[in-house]
C-alpha cells in the first residue's frame, strides 16, 4: 500500500494555485471547489492507496502547434493531477540527482527544485540560461559548425517500459514508480507509450526518460548543450557535426525508438546560427521592451511581470517609458510579414494586455484567420482589458460567439473552450441569449461544459430546473459544469435540487456542490 503524505498534496494543490494544471487550457473551476472543501479532499487523498487508484475521466484534444501542425494535449481529471503531482513530488529529489548536474552547464531544461509554495522547477535554469550558455560556447573561435536537432514527437512516442527502467534507476521509492506507470497506463488504455502533453510533472517524466541519451553523449566526449528535446552541438568541423548527429540518432533509436524531426535538425556554419537562433534585429528589439518593461514593473513595485499596470497612476517619466514601447507597430510588422513569429505576437499581446489597452481589438478580429495560432493569448488579452463601456464589452462577446460560426477557430474544439471560457466567468460579455441554441447545436463536451458554466452565469434558471433528471446522462466534465451551474436558481430550489443528485455523487462532485451552494452564480 502506497499513501501519499498531506504535505505534498498541499505542495501539489499549492502548485495548481501558482502555475495552473496545465500550460494549454483554462484553469477548470473544479480547483476553487477543492479549495473550498481542501481538508476533506485531502483527507480522502492521503487515505487512498495510490497504488490502486483507478484514474478518472482527462480530456484529450487537438490543439494547433503554429499555422499548420497540430499536436494532442491533455488535461487531467483534478484529483487525478493531484494525484499525479504529489507523487513527482516526493521523489522530485532523488530524480533531479539522477540527472546531470546543474554545474555542468548541459542540460538547462525544468531542473527540479521543489518549494513549499508550489514551485517544481528552478526558476534561475530555463530557456534564457540556454540561450546565454550558447551565446557563451561561442566564444571558443576554434567551433565551426552548430548541428540542431529536435526530438520527434516526444511525449507521445515515450515508451512506457524504458520510462519504468529510468524511473527505477533514478530512486529507490519502487512503489511510487508502480504508481507514476499505472497512472500513465490508466490514462493511455492499451498504449504501452506516451505521457500527457503540458503539464510540469509530465515534464519531468520526460527528462528522466532521455537522462540516458546525455550520458551516452557526454561519454563520447560531444559538446552539446539541451533544453528538452532541442539538442545544439557545438563541432569543429563538418563532419564531427554529422558523426554527432548521427549517434545521436542512433541512440535515441536504439533506447527509445525515437527519431530527430527532419525539418528541424540542420547542421549550419556559427555565422549562420549566430544570425538565425542568437541574435536577430527583432530579437535585440523584443530584448530591449522586455528589459524597458521589467525595469518599470521592478520600479512600481509590482509582485509579477503580468500584473496590471495603470497608466494613469504613472508619472510622467514612466508614461514616456510606455509611449515608447511601440507595441502597436510591432505586431502591425508581424502582420505584414509572409511567416508570423508567435512568440513575438504573445509578447505584445501580454504587454498590452497588462495596460489594458484596447487599441488591438479591430486588428485582432481582422486578422484572426491567421493569428489563431495565438488564439488563447487573444482571449487572455481581450480578459484583461478594463475601463472599456459596457457596450464595447457586449460587442466584443458577440464578435468572440460570431468566430464559432464563421472562422478557423471553429475547427477545433481547443479554440472553442478558449473562446467560450470568456462567458463562463462573468457576464460582462453579455449575448446571453445565444446560449441555448448553440448549446443544442453543441457536439462535444468540451463546448457543452463551458456553455452550461456560461447559462449559469447568466442566470437562465428553466433551464437547470428540470436537469436533474439527466444528470447521470452526463459525461464527468460537463455533469461537473452542471452541478455548479445549478447554484444560480432560487435558495430553496437549489437545496432541493442538490439533495435529489447528492446520493449519485463522487467526491469531487459532493466538493462542487459545497462550493457552489456558498458561491452561487
Amino acid at each position: 500500500m502506497l499513501k501519499l503524505k498531506p504535505s505534498s498534496l498541499d505542495w501539489a494543490l499549492e502548485h495548481v494555485n501558482r502555475f495552473d494544471d496545465t500550460s494549454m487550457l483554462p484553469l477548470p473551476f473544479e480547483y476553487s471547489a477543492i479549495q473550498h472543501v481542501w481538508p476533506e479532499i485531502r483527507s480522502y487523498l492521503s487515505e487512498q492507496d495510490a497504488l490502486t487508484w483507478k484514474v478518472r475521466a482527462h480530456r484529450s484534444l487537438l490543439a494547433p502547434k503554429g499555422r499548420y501542425a497540430f499536436r494532442v494535449i491533455t488535461q487531467l481529471d483534478p484529483l487525478d493531477f493531484l494525484l499525479f503531482a504529489a507523487l513527482i513530488r516526493e521523489v522530485a529529489k532523488d530524480l533531479e540527482n539522477n540527472r546531470v548536474p546543474v554545474a555542468h552547464n548541459v542540460v538547462f531544461s525544468y531542473r527540479l527544485l521543489p518549494k513549499k509554495d508550489g514551485k517544481l522547477f528552478d526558476p534561475l535554469i530555463g530557456y534564457d540560461q540556454f540561450l546565454a550558455r550558447s551565446r557563451e560556447l561561442l566564444m571558443d573561435k576554434t567551433y565551426t559548425h552548430v548541428a540542431l536537432a529536435d526530438i520527434a514527437d516526444f511525449y507521445p512516442r515515450i515508451y512506457h517500459h524504458r520510462l519504468h527502467g529510468a524511473l527505477s534507476n533514478a530512486t529507490t521509492l519502487s512503489q511510487h514508480v508502480v504508481a507514476i506507470m499505472r497512472l500513465l497506463s490508466g490514462w493511455n488504455g492499451t498504449e504501452t507509450f506516451g505521457i500527457p502533453v503540458g503539464n510540469a510533472p509530465s515534464r519531468v517524466l520526460a527528462e528522466v526518460a532521455i537522462a540516458d541519451v546525455d550520458e551516452a553523449l557526454m561519454a563520447n566526449g560531444i559538446n552539446y548543450i539541451r533544453f528538452n528535446d532541442d539538442y545544439r552541438i557545438f563541432t569543429k568541423t563538418h563532419a564531427e557535426a554529422y558523426r554527432a548527429l548521427a549517434f545521436l540518432a542512433e541512440v535515441l533509436y536504439r533506447n527509445h525508438g525515437l527519431a530527430l524531426q527532419p525539418q528541424k535538425t540542420h547542421v549550419l556554419r556559427v555565422k549562420e546560427f549566430r544570425k538565425r537562433y542568437l541574435s536577430s534585429p527583432e530579437e535585440r528589439e523584443i530584448d530591449s521592451l522586455y528589459e524597458k518593461v521589467q525595469e518599470l514593473i521592478s520600479e512600481l513595485g509590482l509582485s509579477s511581470s503580468y500584473e496590471e499596470i495603470e497608466y494613469s497612476d504613472l508619472n510622467a517619466e514612466q508614461q514616456e517609458v510606455i509611449n515608447s514601447l511601440n507595441l502597436s507597430g510591432l505586431l502591425q510588422e508581424e502582420l505584414d510579414k509572409a511567416d508570423i513569429d508567435f512568440g513575438v505576437v504573445k509578447f505584445v499581446l501580454r504587454r498590452m494586455g497588462q495596460l489594458g489597452d484596447p487599441s488591438l481589438v479591430d486588428e485582432l478580429f481582422n486578422s484572426i484567420d491567421v493569428l489563431y495560432p495565438a488564439f488563447p493569448d487573444i482571449i487572455q488579452y481581450f480578459t484583461s482589458l478594463r475601463n472599456l463601456k459596457t457596450p464595447q464589452y457586449h460587442d466584443i462577446g458577440k464578435r468572440v460567439l460570431d468566430l464559432l460560426e464563421s472562422s478557423l477557430v471553429s475547427e477545433l474544439e481547443y479554440h472553442r473552450i478558449w473562446a467560450l471560457d470568456l462567458f463562463a466567468h462573468t457576464t460582462q460579455w453579455d449575448n446571453e441569449d445565444r446560449f441555448f441554441t448553440m448549446l443544442g447545436t453543441a457536439h462535444d463536451a468540451f463546448s457543452r461544459r463551458k456553455l452550461i458554466l456560461a447559462m449559469g452565469r447568466a442566470h437562465q434558471r428553466h433551464w437547470f430546473q428540470s436537469q436533474w433528471r439527466n444528470l447521470t446522462n452526463e459525461a464527468p466534465w460537463p455533469r461537473r459544469a452542471l452541478l455548479a451551474g445549478a447554484s444560480c436558481m432560487a435558495a430553496d430550489a437549489r437545496k432541493h435540487w442538490y439533495k435529489s443528485v447528492l446520493p449519485q455523487l463522487d467526491e469531487l462532485e459532493k466538493g462542487v456542490v459545497k462550493w457552489a451552494t456558498a458561491n452561487p452564480f
